[in-house]
């Protein structure tokens, strides 16, 4: 038995080893070792916190995010193996002096069936710089402009305030930020989430691809308001000094304002009104002045529309001194006709009020209110309804009584005197 395995054993060898290389090479030719190249895999940092820790940032040298990577293996395997099985770590703890780290890539599937990987360049350069921290208040920039008759009022944010972090460079350029909301042809309020926006010193946009802020979008509201032009007016009170009257001129300045708020609280209002107790002439001897603030008058939810106005409006009541002059009224202007029922009335003459036939009277006011007023013009009537009630007459009897006279003057004028007239109260059958 032994001598048949030994029998041409160099033969049998060569054979054994014959069959194996025609094995390999037959496996070779099936499925040979095969390389692929994956452009353009993305670098992911590690251990990004020991740089972090120095309150440090860094971003790869612009044109160095990617890496090429080939990898080989059997075609079988490569097959089964995309870009997104390739991980391309840069390990931090690998930085050097010069602010290189290595790189190092591994697939996620058939790592060990996997010949070898290799990196279009295996070291990735950082910028390194120092981490900054800062805070803006958030600024409203209004796109548009509201309806005609309509203007913005005050706006609110959900923040006021964005807490921004991140390289140093860029930080330093951060001058304001801002959110906008467009108004175009808005007759009421406006809100929106808006994102927030970084601006330099020059009003350009900011890349902010580099930074962190606490909120990247917040809720703005914009305030649309109706404006009207309303005038102003004033009825002062109180009395001149005596001798002195207001003369009916009263000037403010400004006449009228632009009133900003809700349009069903306007279109309601024409005037406003400063009341009287404000502006008091009492006692004044000449043209009165003085500063009232209209913004303690207007209604609830209104505003002016000019920022420069602060709500003073000047007053100003004009007031002139009096002068008399005396008329004489003629006794057969005098009205009798309210005489008591049954009986007839005449006047006595030389007595009371009057002299000559006629009634003295003394009048005052201001000269422009004389203007065309003659004797004519004022009239006189007998009160016997008033002498009644002072007397507390009951039956009317004949006689010769003192009985008040009304007094008619123009308007404006005033008289002092108190008229009274001796007169004849007689039964009409009496002669």
């Amino acid at each position: 038995m032994k001598q048949k395995l030994t029998h041409n054993l160099n033969l049998k060898v060569l054979a054994v080893l014959f069959s194996i290389i025609i094995w390999v090479i037959v496996v070779n030719i099936d499925d040979p070792v095969k390389n692929v190249q994956f452009d353009n895999v993305p670098i992911r940092v590690k251990n990004e916190n020991l740089l972090t820790k120095q309150n440090k940032v860094y971003e790869i040298e612009p044109g160095q995010e990617y890496v090429d990577v080939t990898v080989s293996g059997r075609r079988s395997v490569i097959e089964e193996i995309s870009k997104e099985n390739i991980d391309a770590v840069a390990d931090m703890s690998s930085l050097d002096d010069s602010s290189c780290i290595s790189i190092k890539a591994t697939s996620n599937k058939y790592a060990d069936d996997i010949v070898n990987i290799k990196l279009s360049f295996d070291k990735v350069k950082l910028n390194i710089e120092d981490l900054k921290k800062i805070q803006k208040i958030i600024q409203v920039e209004t796109i548009g402009n509201p309806a005609d008759e309509y203007i913005k009022g005050n706006y609110s944010l959900s923040l006021n305030r964005v807490n921004i972090e991140g390289p140093k460079s860029i930080i330093d350029l951060v001058q304001t930020a801002k959110v906008q909301i467009d108004v175009e042809g808005a007759t009421n309020s406006v809100s929106a989430s808006a994102p927030i926006v970084l601006y330099d010193a020059q009003g350009q946009i900011i890349d902010s691809s580099r930074l962190k802020m606490n909120i990247d979008n917040i809720s703005v509201s914009q305030e649309i308001l109706y404006t009207k032009t309303v005038s102003l007016a004033c009825v002062p009170s109180g009395e001149a000094a005596e001798g002195y009257k207001a003369n009916g001129v009263v000037v403010l300045n400004p006449s009228e304002i632009k009133l900003a708020g809700p349009k069903s609280v306007l279109d309601n209002i024409n005037t406003i009104n400063i009341p009287s107790n404000v502006v008091n002439i009492s006692e004044q001897t000449s043209s009165y002045r003085t500063s009232v603030n209209v913004f303690n008058y207007l209604p609830s939810g209104l505003e002016s529309c000019d920022d420069d106005f602060r709500g003073n409006v000047l007053v100003t009541v004009g007031i002139e001194k009096e002068i008399e002059k005396v008329y004489n009224i003629y006794t057969t202007r005098i009205d009798l006709n309210d005489v008591p029922d049954g009986f007839k009335a005449e006047i006595v003459n030389g007595a009371e009020s009057v002299t000559d036939n006629r009634v003295e009277l003394k009048v005052h006011g201001l000269s422009k209110d004389f203007e065309n007023v003659t004797a004519a013009n004022i009239n006189l009537k007998a009160d016997f309804n008033k002498w009644i009630e002072e007397n507390n007459v009951e039956n009317v009897q004949a006689g010769i009584y003192s009985i008040p006279v009304k007094v008619d003057l123009p308007d404006k004028l005033e008289t002092e005197d108190t008229v009274r007239l001796r007169i004849k109260i007689y039964k009409e059958e009496e002669t």
